[in-house]
């Protein structure tokens, strides 16, 4: 079956982008082996091998940390004229690899596995040649990846904006290669939040036969069958969907977000670190693979790690960051040059917890950002108690960095194992004034959504980078550019090449939008 995921990706066109010419679909596509159809819990496990879904190399070296993570200042850029110009060969990619998933030979220390969009199409295929009894069994299997599907689906949204979503993807169900349209960016988030509602409600009453619930938790290493747990998932997604659009469809999203947050039996959202969505490494087999992309010079920067987490004690310090050889305890200053960037002084990303740590999870969901999303809604509409959920994110959040430090698994050497920080200790941190509860709703919010930054750091660097957009916080010091037109971060990446050429009729559609300036549909304040 691996090989099977390993050809049908290389295999699907992608339908979205039209990165290939037809004549070579043509060409490629009477082969059976491509044509063999896959079981739906295989093709479930094999979902979760995508590179973008767990610590990769590809994914950290070339799009994380000079992009998503840089952007959101998770790390320190290196001054160059194209600082803010992400290398196209590299977002395209990222886009590939949800739309058709990456070839077996790209420099990965794992399976890259297939892509989102191309696996959930097949499933659907799969499912559709089903006897009516069939699908009845195996529909938890396709419940489930579309959960998956939304939640990556999401985040090309917010990276890119409009999206190929609805037709994308024909090949792997009527086998016919067509163009996809450009949906729109705020009514595929319409479609997500209203699915996830639906699929908590399926989940709330599924029923599974013995011999399928067996299959289904040898193939779900991510929740282990749990239905309860796909709940919490579906329900915590949707809650930060409905958040990000809280600016624009402040309403809407009030009053969704209020009857979740008052009936907590309804709507089950990730509340501890017990109930964490990631996908756990299980070294030889399944490891992490940052090692190579954390080697040479890629440092703190100096607002995180100088004002925001020094200067007031932060706890997650020592799990996060090694001191430098020159500075210590310093990140990289927003002014640096590039001669400074090369000494290479500056305190970088921790060894046991990052660098040599086989065992660092793919995070998909956190109880920390649920706590985060709770205490801004609560903030913002006076629903439940916001002071505790803000506290309980911190609490969480310093909980579950401790916790991949202690299980780390190394790639080489010993280092120090730290034992998670005393109640005491976090609890003054949170009295600190920078950090504490007080003032006005507007420096209470600033306090959540800096602290969220602080928490999604580089592990979910494409949801800080979200977050920064559309909350304006926290307000971050960048080096001005040098060249024209990207002097500044971008708002949003450009559409790969390859849409121009090969999906030109539905490329020219949504053209005025692909600009670096133009701003994702949330991004209002």
């Amino acid at each position: 079956m691996k090989r099977l995921l390993i050809n049908t990706s290389l295999l699907i066109l992608l339908v979205a982008t039209f990165s290939s010419c037809k004549k070579q679909i043509a060409d490629a596509y009477p082969n059976p082996e491509l044509t063999t159809t896959g079981s739906m819990s295989k093709l479930l496990s094999g979902m979760y091998m995508n590179k973008r879904m767990r610590p990769s190399y590809w994914d950290y070296a070339t799009f994380i940390l000079p992009t998503t993570a840089a952007f959101s200042q998770a790390t320190a850029l290196s001054p160059s004229i194209k600082m803010y110009i992400p290398t196209p060969a590299y977002t395209e990619n990222r886009w590939i690899d949800f739309y058709a998933g990456s070839k077996s030979d790209d420099n990965d220390l794992n399976y890259v596995g297939p892509g989102i969009m191309a696996n959930y199409r097949e499933m659907e295929t799969t499912y559709g040649k089903l006897t009516p009894a069939q699908q009845a069994d195996q529909l938890i299997f396709l419940n489930c990846a579309k959960v998956v599907m939304y939640d990556q689906a999401a985040q090309m949204v917010d990276l890119w904006g409009d999206i190929p979503f609805s037709k994308a993807g024909s090949l792997n169900t009527d086998r016919v290669v067509i163009p996809a349209a450009f949906d729109d960016a705020a009514a595929i988030y319409d479609t997500l939040i209203a699915g996830l509602d639906n699929l908590n409600s399926y989940f709330e009453t599924a029923t599974i036969s013995v011999e399928t619930k067996a299959a289904f938790q040898r193939a779900d290493f991510l929740l282990n069958g749990d239905l309860t747990a796909w709940r919490r998932y579906a329900n915590s997604l949707r809650l930060r969907l409905l958040m990000h659009t809280s600016y624009v469809k402040e309403a809407n999203a009030k009053t969704a977000v209020t009857a979740m947050l008052t009936n907590p039996s309804k709507y089950p959202l990730v509340s501890d670190n017990s109930q964490n969505v990631v996908i756990k490494m299980s070294s030889p087999t399944l490891k992490s693979d940052l090692q190579s992309a954390l080697t040479g010079s890629p440092f703190a920067p100096a607002f995180l790690l100088d004002t925001v987490m020094a200067n007031n004690s932060d706890p997650r310090t020592d799990v996060y960051w090694d001191a430098g050889k020159t500075h210590g305890m310093k990140g990289f200053p927003t002014n640096g040059t590039t001669n400074d960037y090369d000494k290479l002084g500056y305190a970088t990303y921790d060894t046991a917890t990052f660098f040599n740590n086989y065992n660092v999870p793919g995070v998909i969901f956190t109880a920390s950002e649920v706590s985060f999303l709770k205490a801004e809604a609560g903030e913002r509409w006076s629903i439940g108690t916001p002071q505790t959920d803000y506290e309980n994110g911190i609490t969480q959040s310093v909980g579950f960095y401790y916790s991949i430090n202690q299980s780390a698994v190394f790639s080489s050497g010993v280092w120090p194992i730290l034992p998670t920080p005393s109640g005491t200790v976090i609890s003054n941190f949170i009295a600190k004034p920078a950090i504490a509860y007080t003032g006005t709703s507007q420096q209470k919010l600033a306090k959540i959504w800096t602290q969220k930054w602080v928490n999604f750091f580089i592990l979910q660097a494409g949801e800080s980078w979200t977050e920064v957009r559309r909350t304006g916080y926290p307000v971050l010091p960048f080096a001005t550019g040098t060249s024209s037109g990207s002097t500044t971060p971008p708002q949003r990446l450009l559409y790969p090449s390859t849409e121009q050429i090969y999906n030109a009729e539905n490329y020219a559609k949504v053209a005025a939008k692909d600009k670096a300036n133009i701003k994702i549909f949330w991004d209002v304040r």
